[in-house]
């Protein structure tokens, strides 16, 4: 079989779209994987009360990131974004927040909270179901840990005072 040089620069072509692909998608992940953070250190932050109203948005947002985690940018994001901009204290500390963890390369694993220690702060009445997680190493960045955290975290009946017992997430932002 003789392979000619065009064929050989497609192959080759093709090799470096795949590899943007995963790099697009890794930042697309690491994207939201802040925006989440960002949202639940907003709301552990807030000094007023969210309403009964942005409880039960960001119960339909646990929702959804738990049944379709696809549909993040069609769907869920502009979801919390609604909710964050009609807050304007939300948005103030969301906006503080996400402009400190953008300057954070990559979340160390350890200062996530674990399934274990999020059960202890989180009701088990009615509790999503969780993604799988898988164990990521470099060269796949697909980790549902800090999805299914803000799932446990903005589902609860309070979310404020939920996640203000999650006490791992403090040490995120003092990197």
């Amino acid at each position: 079989m003789i392979i000619d040089r065009v064929e050989i620069q497609n192959l080759s072509l093709t090799r470096e779209k795949i590899a943007d692909r995963r790099i697009l998608k890794m930042d697309n992940l690491m994207e939201k994987e802040k925006f989440l953070l960002s949202l639940v250190y907003a709301i552990q932050e807030l000094e007023t009360p969210l309403s009964s109203e942005e409880k039960e948005q960001l119960q339909d947002v646990s929702e959804q990131l738990a049944d379709d985690p696809t549909a993040w940018e069609i769907y869920t994001k502009p979801l919390v974004e609604e909710i964050i901009s009609n807050n304007s204290s939300l948005n103030k500390i969301f906006q503080d927040v996400q402009s400190k963890l953008e300057k954070i390369d990559k979340i160390p694993q350890d200062v996530l909270p674990t399934a274990e220690e999020l059960a202890t702060v989180t009701p088990t009445k009615n509790q999503p179901q969780e993604r799988p997680i898988t164990r990521i190493n470099s060269a796949d960045l697909k980790s549902n840990e800090i999805t299914n955290m803000c799932i446990q975290v903005i589902s609860s009946p309070e979310p404020s005072e939920t996640v203000k017992k999650v006490s791992k997430l403090d040490k995120l932002l003092n990197l």
